[in-house]
């Protein structure tokens, strides 16, 4: 490996700064389209008008195409635009290998195809120097070597079938010559002296019987997990493709289709869910319920957990199987009684119902309190004869240590109280205090009235993309310290 020299560095950082740029100028179209789009005045039907931009008239259908393709490219390059930043910020990142000029001729070309021409030569140029540093040879020798290399691979290629036919004529020359017999014997003698002798055609065979199992375990595996991934895939594709799909198409057709083209996406059905769907007060209420009982869950885990790692009472894991034991009830059994709770105390239809009763989690107290134990008793009592306190010593050493962890139940309680529902639906009825998740299933998005009333199914779920998207984003954005605390906790030592 080689050291990553300043220019490198230099020239990825302004191809990065490119790329933000660009995603960021196409980001702004989108939204453009967005706001252009011709809404219809009954939800069920379908709008087919012209635009004009800049003096160019635009179809709906191809309004369409444009807005499905800048998607396409801003899911692509939104999160490599993030990695590229996260590379060139990371100071710990001091040395190249082979692999790194190879990603950059792929992002090369990957900006090339998309139009971003000043990115695709920054990275070329950038691919080239490191080819430079690594392999003491330049991207058009590479081109160069590579092309050599296939060219022997196919001349080597050629050699093997050009001398398995020679044998095979030298063999029947002999059966003509000698006799079958002596052909045959001819063979295994000249068998022999190709693979060598019987000790070494028994490794082979060893390490050729090893390779097959191992190869036929990595099959099984990713074939297994492939299957596993396209199950977890399917219900989000189907929510997206139903939703950008007509509600003709939904009540009409009897075969539903599995894709549709650019043209017949409408991305109009995200723009009525998103102006009919108070979107923003509900994330307003979400994000302050999810914010003030995250903050309230981490506080009463964190001392909970100390107390039962670290601190010597009577009781202590009495007490705690008690809570242990709270795990095997039903949360179902404990709305009842929180329900009567919340009544006698003043709390119904307002925040405080909705944030208390998620303030304290017997779960994660007992996941955190397994990061505590694997810290040693020794550095416990070591603390305390320097004089050091609980507290000091829970917020100085216990904390930063089991940082992962505190971390992964910091994201768990943000993504539970994003997706509660029966609780806020049953303590806070008014509009007003309504969850996202509340406001998605009351929100009425059908035609007609009475025993006619139809839901219109593609703009509920492009209101449930809308709800869902910020969720995906936070889980793919944080899920390596969600691994990195599930991994800590369940490790001991």
């Amino acid at each position: 490996m080689k050291r990553i020299t300043k220019e490198i560095k230099r020239l990825d950082l302004i191809a990065t700064l490119i790329d933000i740029a660009y995603a960021i100028i196409y980001l702004s179209l989108l939204g453009y389209f967005f706001w252009v789009l011709v809404e219809p005045e009954v939800i069920t039907d379908v709008v087919n008008t012209t635009y004009n931009f800049i003096g160019i008239e635009v179809t709906s259908a191809q309004l369409n195409v444009m807005i499905s393709l800048l998607v396409g490219y801003l899911l692509v390059f939104v999160p490599t635009a993030v990695k590229h930043v996260k590379r060139v910020v990371d100071k710990e990142t001091i040395e190249m290998d082979p692999w790194d000029y190879r990603s950059q001729i792929l992002y090369a070309f990957m900006a090339f195809f998309t139009g971003n021409i000043a990115s695709a030569v920054i990275r070329f140029i950038t691919a080239n120097k490191m080819m430079l540093i690594i392999q003491d040879y330049n991207l058009g020798k590479g081109f160069i070597e590579g092309f050599k290399a296939i060219g022997k691979f196919f001349v080597s290629l050629v050699d093997s079938t050009k001398a398995y036919f020679e044998r095979r004529t030298q063999y029947k020359n002999n059966i003509s010559k000698f006799g079958k017999e002596k052909a045959k014997a001819m063979k295994i003698e000249a068998e022999v002296a190709r693979k060598g002798s019987l000790s070494q055609q028994d490794l082979e065979r060893v390490g050729r019987n090893d390779l097959i199992v191992k190869t036929l375990g990595l099959v099984a595996m990713y074939t297994f997990l492939t299957f596993i991934a396209i199950f977890i895939f399917i219900p989000f594709y189907w929510m997206i493709l139903t939703a950008l799909k007509t509600n003709v198409e939904l009540t009409t057709r009897l075969n539903p289709r599995f894709f549709i083209g650019l043209d017949e996406m409408q991305w109009v059905n995200f723009k009525v869910a998103f102006t009919r769907f108070s979107f923003w007060r509900y994330l307003g209420n979400t994000v302050t319920v999810g914010l003030i009982s995250m903050v309230g869950t981490v506080t009463t885990t964190i001392l909970a957990a100390f107390a039962f790692s670290r601190l010597d009472f009577k009781g202590r894991e009495f007490i705690f199987s008690i809570l242990l034991m709270t795990m095997m009830i039903p949360g179902e059994l404990y709305t009842i009684t929180n329900y009567i709770t919340v009544r006698n105390l003043g709390w119904y239809d307002s925040f405080l119902a909705l944030i208390f009763p998620f303030m304290t989690s017997v779960f994660y107290i007992f996941f955190l309190r397994q990061s505590f134990k694997q810290i040693p008793d020794s550095l416990y009592r070591a603390a305390q004869v320097d004089g050091c306190g609980d507290f000091k010593y829970l917020t100085r050493v216990m904390i930063p240590i089991a940082r992962p962890t505190i971390t992964t139940i910091t994201i768990l309680s943000a993504i539970g109280a994003w997706d509660a529902y029966i609780w806020p639906q049953l303590v806070a009825p008014s509009e007003k205090n309504w969850l996202i998740s509340v406001a998605l299933r009351s929100t009425s998005f059908v035609v007609g009235s009475g025993s006619d009333a139809r839901p219109v199914y593609n703009v509920q779920l492009a209101a449930t993309a809308l709800v869902t998207v910020p969720l995906l984003i936070i889980f793919f954005s944080l899920k390596k310290y969600i691994i990195r605390g599930v991994g800590r906790s369940g490790t001991k030592g």
